[in-house]
């Protein structure tokens, strides 16, 4: 190849680069942005009592944690490239795993909550920020810039010990003090038989979707070294 042709791919892969960091720090900004509303939302709605009993609440969701997970992936990188944080959340099959978790909350909210709620004004906009909005931003991240090998499909259950994990610490959290982040956690009304076969279902969701994101990754990654 001639020198022109190296300095042109050069100046295209400084371009790409930069564009994955400017996007990533815009996507870094809104998702800070938008999960610090989502708390002064639930402040302004004051169903709570104190500052500390939204957050205890606030914490409890899954979504704020899948959403705060999204946000350290896309700030990490810009803070300190050198960092642990950093390389941790650079891993290929760490990038593959939230974009499973991130798109399993855009999906239970549409499918499983939006039916049965209806948020208005600002409390609507800091939902569809979080359920939505960047899902979709994370998903074209890891579609046009993340690493997508090595991922390796043995890697799977590891996978799943977030969200497991998640939902059994609500569960026993629910029993103790009665707050349930979502209603088919809630083992007061739907018994601990229905509550478990719930999450049982959604932990098989995350299972199937997880070998999705893996073969799209290998496809992607291989056809953009051919």
């Amino acid at each position: 190849m001639s020198p022109t042709g190296f300095a042109i791919i050069r100046f295209l892969k400084k371009l790409g680069e930069r564009m994955k960091d400017n996007y990533r720090t815009m996507c870094a900004l809104i998702a800070w942005v938008v999960l610090s509303l989502r708390f002064v939302d639930m402040l302004i709605i004051g169903e709570y009592s104190s500052i500390a009993e939204t957050l205890f609440v606030y914490f409890g969701y899954f979504t704020v944690w899948a959403n705060i997970l999204v946000a350290l992936a896309f700030t990490a990188p810009l803070l300190n490239p050198d960092r642990k944080l950093c390389n941790f959340f650079m891993r290929p099959g760490v990038r593959a795993a939230l974009a499973s978790y991130i798109l399993m909350v855009s999906v239970v909210y549409h499918v499983m909550i939006v039916p049965y709620w209806n948020p208005q004004g600002f409390t609507w906009l800091t939902a569809t920020g979080l359920n939505t909005v960047m899902p979709i931003l994370y998903i074209i991240d890891w579609l046009f810039f993340a690493e997508k090998r090595p991922i390796f499909y043995k890697h799977l259950p590891y996978w799943l010990i977030f969200p497991a994990l998640y939902g059994a610490t609500s569960i026993v959290r629910g029993l103790l003090t009665n707050v349930y982040p979502y209603p088919f956690l809630n083992v007061a009304e739907l018994g601990i038989g229905n509550v478990l076969l719930n999450m049982s279902g959604l932990v098989a969701v995350f299972a199937a979707v997880g070998p999705i994101f893996i073969a799209v990754g290998h496809l992607i990654s291989d056809r953009t070294k051919t």
